[in-house]
């Protein structure tokens, strides 16, 4: 037990040692490298999925170490083939990343995010949906949080052998992608409950988007490059602000 609680110790003092090193690293990058630095980023994420997806021949998620706390599908995964896995870590890993980073996650790493970035580039038609549907991530996160307890309870899905991602599953994950050529960020806004925990905790998230709300001119630019859909000089760092910083570049540009 007491050896227990070393380990405890030293994993606490490794979190907040790496926490402090990637926000220092990431305050770095988006001072001075925000426009190029995000699509980068996002684009070598994705690059690696797709990579572990080959290698895999099928979705990675159930192996892949950053799926704690970033993909909630890859989530329930690691929980449902790791048996007796505490899911305590499970938690506190999105705490953490939350705390220090919170949506950053969302705007620079998730692979999801960064396909539907692509796909709403298209700009083939732009259908507006209100913010105010958000309430949906809440029906998400009671669906994670139910299988995971199913799971962690009577084993449920290795039981039954059931995966995450089936042939339905996909079908319906495409589906809904393909609306991200319409409407922005749909996943992120409607469906996403680990967006809805990162966004909750954008609060209390060192790193935050600064606007120069005092010599605003109304000109709304920013509302036009925001990926979320969410008015910039009102509701920048809420919930739904991915902080991709295209408002902050936008308006210190004029």
């Amino acid at each position: 037990m007491h050896n227990f609680y070393i380990d405890m110790m030293h994993g606490v003092l490794l979190w907040g040692f790496l926490s402090f090193v990637v926000l220092g690293i990431a305050v770095l990058i988006i001072k001075f490298w925000v426009v190029p630095a995000r699509g980068f980023i996002q684009l070598s994420v994705f690059t690696l999925s797709e990579i572990g997806f080959i290698c895999n021949t099928g979705v990675p998620c159930s192996n892949c170490l950053l799926s704690f706390g970033i993909c909630p599908i890859g989530t329930i995964q690691r929980v449902a083939f790791m048996p007796g896995f505490p899911i305590y870590i499970v938690l506190l890993s999105a705490i953490a990343i939350g705390a220090t980073l919170g949506s950053l996650t969302c705007g620079w790493l998730c692979p999801v995010g960064f396909i539907q970035d692509v796909l709403h580039s298209l700009r083939l038609k732009e259908i507006k949906i209100t913010n105010k549907l958000k309430i949906t991530r809440y029906f998400s996160l009671l669906a994670v949080a139910t299988l995971i307890f199913l799971e962690l309870k009577f084993n449920l899905l290795t039981k039954n052998r059931i995966g995450i991602f089936e042939e339905v599953t996909i079908v319906a994950g495409a589906i809904l992608l393909l609306f991200a050529i319409f409407i922005k960020r749909p996943l992120c806004r409607f469906i996403c409950p680990v967006g809805l925990i990162y966004g909750k905790l954008n609060t209390i998230s060192p790193l935050k988007v600064i606007l120069k709300r005092d010599e605003c001119s109304t000109c709304r630019n920013c509302e036009k490059v925001c990926i979320s859909d969410i008015k910039p000089q009102a509701e920048v760092n809420n919930e739904l602000c991915v902080k991709c910083f295209n408002c902050s570049r936008i308006c210190n540009s004029k």
